[in-house]
């Protein structure tokens, strides 16, 4: 993420009698914290409540802040279930808010396993922090495990396609967004006293067509106003065509060293994705036979909500489940979550496969087995996803050969593998293409999710094809939509 002065709003400035407002607050010009507040002569909707990641003076100041008025709040539509747009409901239950919390049913199950890995996440920082401060100086975390709870009891749930109100005089719809399990785009009916409507489309994260497991992204329909993330706007992702084969040859050519593969990688979405490759070129007789292991507490109870939604998955997986056994269930595939187990790991003998957390190398057990086998040339560490400026991950991918961790130095001597085909977001060309697939061009597209340099050109890229009327709003910008 790009180093940047701290957010501000400006003045709100959307307080007309009888307007409908949408107001850009979190990932506006960023990548993180989303939040877009709906203002109705009803009160306000919230599409989506994440929490702000970055430098921690600024995410701590940004996400303290959460600049919404609870008591005004009368409905949340949360598009998925990654804590950069889930990961502040907690925080907004905690001051006051007591109306429904709208999402799809996979997403509704993903919910706590997200929430309550960010308060116990939050509890331990918090508590580190305080052994270095002054009693009358001592934080609080930004929630509890308890506001988790009152979150949970607020959510309610539509499934794809089924029509719901989450407040009066608006209408909604979800569409399957093909980001993460249960991930969805949003469209919006707003209505006023006097009888006018209008209609917004959210695009959420949106995913990828064509790729593994995942059903491709649904179309919204009809919509007035389009708000369209941009995280990849700059760029076209790997051929999807060629991911496969370079995990096998990865995976192969450290076998054959009689090494490990160390993969770090985010616990939900690319640690099941990256099993169903494995187990598909395992059944094939494209890769030895030798033993994975997952170990990642979050990944396993992901994992578990991955089996109960079958329905969502596209039609080669759902073949290949009917055909060749369960998708993340198969022989010589262990499910790692007493901390013993995972440290067992570690005098595993001979070559294996280890998927684990965190997947930009800045914290979790990935980093302790990047301890204890990275300096092995026979190993191999393959980073499957992206890594931020600034992350040990970054830096290694950089070339950096030596790295420090849990207080003492390190080399490492494993080598060092990429696949850049595994991104859950679309590239420029797919943002273009959903866009297409509106019933109509919208009166205005307002580009969000991304940074600067992304936005500005996606803004060239989508102008080039005939769409009109894009921009890119700054934290707090506001716009009338009637």
């Amino acid at each position: 993420m790009t180093e940047r002065a701290p957010l501000k709003l400006g003045p709100d400035g959307a307080g007309e009698e009888g307007a409908v407002t949408l107001r850009f607050i979190g990932a506006a010009q960023t990548t993180t914290g989303s939040l877009h507040r709906l203002r109705t002569e009803e009160g306000d909707l919230i599409l989506d409540c994440g929490l702000y990641q970055g430098h921690r003076e600024e995410a701590e100041a940004w996400n303290r802040q959460l600049p919404v008025r609870a008591d005004r709040v009368r409905a949340v539509v949360l598009s998925h279930a990654h804590v950069d747009h889930c990961g502040s409901l907690p925080l907004l239950v905690k001051r006051g808010f007591r109306g429904p919390i709208w999402t799809t049913p996979a997403t509704a199950d993903l919910l706590p396993i997200m929430l309550f890995d960010s308060a116990h996440l939050q509890a331990g920082d918090i508590e580190r922090v305080n052994r270095k401060l002054p009693a009358n100086q001592q934080k609080t975390p930004l929630y509890t495990e308890e506001d988790v709870e009152a979150t949970m009891r607020l959510v309610r749930t539509a499934r794809y396609g089924e029509h719901f109100e989450p407040m009066k005089r608006v209408e909604g719809r979800f569409v399957d967004a093909g980001h993460i399990l249960g991930s969805s785009a949003v469209h919006l009916t707003v209505g006023t006293r006097d009888g006018r409507k209008t209609t917004v489309g959210f695009t959420g994260d949106l995913g990828r067509t064509d790729v593994p497991l995942l059903r491709d992204p649904e179309p919204l329909g009809d919509v007035d106003w389009y708000l369209s993330e941009s995280t990849y706007g700059d760029r076209e992702h790997e051929d999807e065509s060629g991911v496969e084969k370079h995990l096998r040859d990865v995976v192969v050519s450290t076998v054959a060293r009689g090494g490990k593969l160390l993969i770090p990688a985010f616990a939900v979405g690319r640690t099941q994705l990256l099993v169903y490759l494995l187990h598909q070129l395992r059944y094939r007789h494209e890769i030895p036979d030798v033993p994975i292991y997952v170990d990642s507490p979050m990944a396993r109870k992901a994992t578990d909500v991955f089996r109960n939604h079958k329905d969502l998955y596209d039609g080669d997986a759902r073949q290949f489940l009917s055909c060749c056994g369960p998708l993340f269930d198969a022989a010589r595939t262990s499910y790692v979550e007493d901390r013993t187990e995972s440290q067992a790991l570690n005098r595993v003998e001979g070559p294996a496969i280890i998927i684990s957390s965190s997947g930009m190398l800045e914290g979790g057990r990935m980093v302790h087995h990047g301890m204890h086998h990275g300096g092995d040339p026979r190993n191999t560490l393959l980073f499957v996803g992206y890594q931020a400026e600034h992350t040990l991950g970054r830096r290694l991918l950089d070339g950096a050969k030596e790295y420090r961790a849990f207080g003492e130095e390190h080399i490492l001597r494993a080598k060092i593998e990429e696949i850049s085909g595994l991104s859950a977001h679309a590239d420029r060309r797919g943002l273009l293409a959903y866009v297409k697939k509106l019933d109509r061009p919208p009166q205005r597209t307002f580009l969000v999710h991304g940074e600067p340099e992304k936005i500005d050109a996606l803004k060239g890229y989508l102008a080039a094809s005939g769409l009109t009327g894009v921009t890119g709003p700054a934290p707090g910008d506001w716009f009338k939509l009637l």
